[in-house]
């Protein structure tokens, strides 16, 4: 393939690296800088979100401005590192220290701490010895002070946290908590809603946490919809191709619905297009040449369907805990345009007004009334999971496996399926109210089809 004409390559590279500014973007922007550099007390951060929302960009973005406005040339603001998945439990601590030290040993304080470090030293070791595990954590510790690190990205957070058997969901959050409080540098978890989970298992972590949800752009709602057309409009005006910007733009609903209305989706797409007309000589835009290179529908259904049911976990988990801690203050909430007494919520009637001399011989009795027993709300319609109940495994891979713990892709409840007439259907159930990530070996829809997780990993 013959190279591309020189100004079109550089304006081709251009546009493969053109971020383009948008409301979601800027507000996740200054969110973070604010939680980044006000007072604070807490160590940890969740920064969550669908795939392809814009949650690396918007790291890449403020960890640039903090290195740039940082007034010592010694010092280092930030350091950002990636989860791996193939690491989990005490590996992906080891992955953890490492990469941080990569990263720092450029300083010759710390480059003379970890010379003498077998685990930093050789990466293939593998060591039980609590000593060298210490000396790990202890130069780590030494080289964010030294460098007067404020915060540390972890994007793929969510792969930090998975434990191997037989520890805890616990396990992982309750040694990042400790570390973060010894060294007081930010940690900022990035990642998937599982991000979510493993920061609500307890109230240790809650206390030490702050939760920045990264939102796409909704097609219901009028206001996002302008933004996400006008963020479309300016990729449009800078692709290095003939482009007929308002009869593409006239179809800005279909670009939102196959880009899920999230803006990393819909530049990879546009870069992914782009590029390859550029290499096959083409010089105009198409809508056909878009379509080509658009996700398929079964990725789409895929991610489509893991975006709302992180945001309906999230949304769920949320009203339930204002329930529940409403109802743990013995103050429920009241009907919309119905006044409450602060008696009639504890379940006692107003007694009409006595005299003072009577009232201070006379004890004021409780109404005769029956005590409200449990939740008095009727919420079997709302807690009832949507899952239509079909569960598309072929009979033969799941009689293979061996297991048969299904978990529902909505809520995350885990039930024993067995086939029937060669069908495997999710039973009716109530949505799942813990939060506690599950740890079984079990069959669990990934982003493409479902897949046996969990439980030992190798």
């Amino acid at each position: 393939m013959p190279p591309l004409e020189p100004t079109l390559q550089t304006r081709l590279e251009a546009f493969i690296d053109f971020k383009v500014k948008h409301p979601r973007l800027e507000e996740m922007d200054r969110d973070l800088m604010r939680l980044i550099q006000g007072h604070r007390r807490y160590t940890m951060l969740a920064l969550y979100g669908t795939t392809g929302v814009g949650k690396s960009t918007v790291i890449s973005r403020v960890a640039k401005r903090l290195r740039e406005e940082e007034p010592d040339p010694l010092a280092v603001p930030v350091v950002t590192i990636r989860a791996s998945p193939e690491d989990i439990g005490a590996s992906a601590r080891l992955d953890y220290y490492r990469q941080v030290l990569a990263q720092l040993q450029g300083h010759v304080g710390v480059r003379d701490r970890v010379k003498n470090l077998p685990l930093f030293t050789n990466p293939e070791k593998k060591s039980r010895d609590p000593a060298e595990w210490l000396d790990m954590r202890a130069a780590v510790q030494y080289a964010l002070s030294l460098l007067r690190v404020k915060v540390v990205f972890v994007d793929e957070g969510q792969h930090l946290m998975y434990v191997d058997a037989p520890h805890k969901p616990t396990a992982q959050l309750d040694w990042l908590k400790t570390f973060t409080d010894q060294t007081n540098v930010l940690h900022v978890l990035v990642g998937n809603f599982d991000v979510y989970d493993f920061c609500h298992l307890n109230a240790q972590a809650a206390r030490r946490m702050r939760d920045l949800p990264f939102h796409r752009y909704h097609l219901n709602n009028e206001t996002e919809c302008s933004e996400f057309a006008t963020a479309l409009r300016t990729f449009l005006e800078k692709v290095p191709l003939d482009v007929d910007v308002p009869d593409l733009l006239s179809h800005w609903r279909w670009f939102g619905e196959w880009s899920l209305g999230c803006i990393g989706v819909l530049s990879d797409w546009l870069v992914e297009t782009v590029d390859a007309l550029c290499q096959q000589g083409e010089t105009t835009l198409t809508i056909e040449a878009l379509k080509r290179h658009a996700l398929q529908p079964d990725q789409r259904v895929r991610m489509e369907m893991e975006a709302r049911t992180g945001e309906r976990k999230v949304e769920l988990a949320k009203a339930q805990s204002e329930h529940e801690l409403q109802r743990l203050l013995g103050n429920p909430m009241a009907l919309p345009g119905i006044t409450v007494t602060s008696a009639s919520r504890n379940g006692v009637e107003s007694a009409p007004e006595q005299s003072a001399s009577t009232r201070s011989k006379t004890r004021i009795a409780r109404a005769a009334s029956r005590d409200l027993v449990g939740d008095q709300v009727k919420t079997a319609n709302i807690l009832k999971c949507s899952f239509p109940g079909v569960v598309e495994i072929e009979p033969k891979r799941f009689l293979d496996s061996g297991i048969k713990l299904v978990e529902c892709p909505d809520c995350v409840s885990m039930r024993s399926l067995e086939l029937r007439n060669g069908v495997l259907r999710f039973p009716s159930h109530d949505k799942r109210k813990t939060r506690t990530p599950n740890t079984d070996r079990r069959w669990a829809l990934g982003k493409t089809a479902w897949e046996v997780v969990g439980g030992e990993r190798k």
